[in-house]
Formats: structure tokens, sequence, C-alpha cells
């Protein structure tokens, strides 16, 4: 009888971890062929520079956030991420459209192939930034007795980041922001604690609302992290 029972946090997991994936890659297939293999390249590009100025400034927002609306502290960084991703990808794709008016064509099998390879990209590049955002970042508890293996705390694409980032290139403008990404090597572990205390949290509170919030009494502790 429990062959084929799922739970609801079962089915959340698995929406966000299979179905949201195969969503994109379907609706960026079906809705951007036309575009083109240029056109699609170009949105590739906007979509990643997104990604790495969101990547450089939302701590600095979710700092903001959080000094405003203490209770914030659990969903800031997702919000914030998301936002500034958001309007850097609207501003680029702007640009890039004002830019490059004339629609490039190659040869049919070239732009056959090259459109398919560029909406792959653009599709793996999309999960990468929901990916981070829901896994890393999102308001989505953890179990407490969870741990990270070495290989889950310093993954190849946060060595890329912070490759990027060296000298605050991915950084605010000013002298004092300006920092590598996870240059103490403890984004991943912090960010689980934060999701097993929000689980915790969760579990004291009959209203997943209250739940997602945090208590007033953070007021006082949150600070931020050199």
């Amino acid at each position: 009888m429990t062959l084929f029972a799922l739970s609801i946090p079962m089915a959340l997991y698995h929406i966000h971890d299979y179905a949201v994936p195969l969503i994109i890659f379907a609706t960026l297939y079906g809705f951007r062929w036309r575009v083109g293999m240029w056109g699609n390249l170009l949105s590739l590009g906007a979509v990643l520079f997104s990604f790495l100025i969101a990547i450089g400034w939302w701590e600095n927002l979710a700092y903001f956030l959080v000094q405003q609306v203490p209770q914030m502290v659990y969903i800031a960084d997702a919000l914030s991420f998301l936002l500034i991703f958001v309007v850097a990808l609207l501003f680029l794709d702007l640009a890039t459209r004002a830019m490059s008016t004339v629609k490039v064509k190659y040869a049919e099998m070239v732009e056959n192939i090259g459109n398919g390879v560029a909406l792959f990209l653009l599709s793996g590049a999309l999960c990468l930034t929901y990916s981070f955002a829901y896994h890393d970042l999102g308001p989505v508890g953890e179990n407490p007795d969870f741990t990270l293996t070495e290989g889950q705390k310093n993954p190849l694409s946060f060595q890329a980041l912070r490759l990027l980032s060296g000298g605050g290139n991915l950084g605010a403008f000013s002298e004092s922001n300006r920092k590598q990404f996870d240059g103490r090597g403890d984004f991943r572990t912090l960010q689980l604690q934060r999701r097993q205390v929000l689980m915790l949290n969760m579990l004291d509170n009959e209203s997943p609302i209250r739940g997602i919030l945090g208590p007033e009494s953070l007021d006082s502790k949150i600070k931020w992290r050199d």
C-alpha cells in the first residue's frame, strides 16, 4: 500500500529537482527555436552576465533588507539574488536587442546544429541559476542531521566563481565591499546551517508563513559578514 505513497514535501522536491529543469528545456526549445542561433547566443550571454552580476551584489541587498526587516533573514538571500538577476537580465536583454538589430543567418546545417547547441547552453545556464537560487540560497529547510561532503562544500562551479571574482571583479565598486566569492570556503556550510535552522523553525510553527519568518530577536545579531 505504501509503494506509491508520496508525501507533499517529497513531491515538491521532485518538482524542483526534475520537473522545473525539464520545463525550462521544453519551454525554451518550444518558444525560442525560431529566434535562431544568433539571438539565442546573445540571450545566453545576457543570462551569464546577469548571473555574475547577481553573484556579486546579492549579499549587499540581502544585508540591507534584513536590516530593515530582520524577519526576512531566512529568505533575504534568495529574494535578493533573484531580484538582481531578473532586473539585470531585463536590462541586458534590452541592450543586446538595441545593439544587434540585424538577425545574422548561417547556412541551414550550421544554423540548425548551432541553434540546438545554443538552446541547450541557454537552458543549462537558466537551470544553473535556478539551482543556485533554490538549493543554495532558497527558503527550503534541511534535515538537521544532514552534512556536506568535501566535494559538496567546494564544487567546481564555486572554484570558477572564485577565480572570476578575484580582486573584486564581481563585487561592489567601493573598496570596503570588494571581496572574492566564498573566499573563506564556508559558503555552503553557512547556508546549510541557515536551512537547518529554518527547518526547525518551520516545525515549531503551525503556520507556514510564520515558520519561514525569522524571530524578532535576530535584530541585534545581524551583522555584515567581512
